[in-house]
């Protein structure tokens, strides 16, 4: 009897130890979510000085602009009055750092999930211009 006793306290002892309360956080299932469904692609960059973008404007290479693949923006007959004009989206590329831009043209020759960006954007977001092309994943905000 004395090593049954002694046993059972040896194992109470154990199982207490192993299995301690431990305190339930809250999920941030908003946050989680919204990572999950963020937009994978590639970003490149383009002139965005050359000419006026399919919203109807003029910007600068130093504007934080970019231009969405024609499958998600979907212009119709006036793409001036398209609701994605002057839309804001959050990128995040290679170097981590995260990024709001303003749409403000249609990149006709980019992939679904691609955008092509102005070359301060694509500095700031993908690093060297040299680069030329990097993987981003970007969502509308």
């Amino acid at each position: 009897m004395n090593k049954s006793f002694l046993f059972i306290c040896l194992l109470l002892s154990l199982v207490c130890c192993v299995f301690q309360p431990t305190e339930a956080r809250p999920l941030n299932l908003a946050k989680a979510a919204k990572k999950l469904l963020s937009i994978l692609g590639t970003g490149t960059y383009y002139d965005v000085a050359a000419g006026v973008g399919s919203c109807g404007q003029t910007n600068s290479n130093d504007d934080m602009v970019v231009a969405v693949n024609h499958g998600q923006m979907k212009n119709g007959a006036n793409p001036n009055n398209n609701p994605h004009c002057n839309r804001k989206v959050k990128i995040v590329g290679k170097t981590g750092k995260s990024m709001e831009a303003r749409i403000v043209d249609t990149c006709p020759g980019c992939e679904n999930g691609c955008l092509d960006m102005s070359s301060a954007l694509f500095e700031e977001v993908c690093g060297s211009l040299d680069l030329g092309v990097c993987q981003i994943s970007w969502d509308f905000v």
